[in-house]
């Protein structure tokens, strides 16, 4: 499943990016993930306009692994999980 999803993220200098936290949604009370650890997979490029990363987010007790894809001229992030996952169903 992909879902378009809402990160706060850090940008260095030579404009490197790397998500902190992420929503699912913004509506009130939407529960707010911490992103523990990060590995990029893949930059931009010219055959390809967008990041991946695999991450292990935290909500409360309960840890996800996630793959989040920035694509970097829109500015979006979307959220791929399989449909087993509980936040699938969010």
């Amino acid at each position: 499943m992909t879902k378009r999803v809402y990160v706060i993220a850090s940008f260095n200098p030579d404009g490197k990016v790397m998500p902190l936290w992420l929503r699912l949604s913004l509506d009130k009370g939407a529960p707010n993930y911490k992103i523990i650890d990060c590995k990029c997979l893949s930059m931009p490029n010219r055959y390809a306009n967008y990041a991946d990363f695999r991450c292990l987010a935290v909500a409360g007790q309960h840890n996800h692994e996630v793959t989040l894809r920035f694509y970097v001229q829109e500015c979006r992030w979307y959220l791929t999980v399989n449909n087993s996952s509980p936040l699938a169903a969010e």
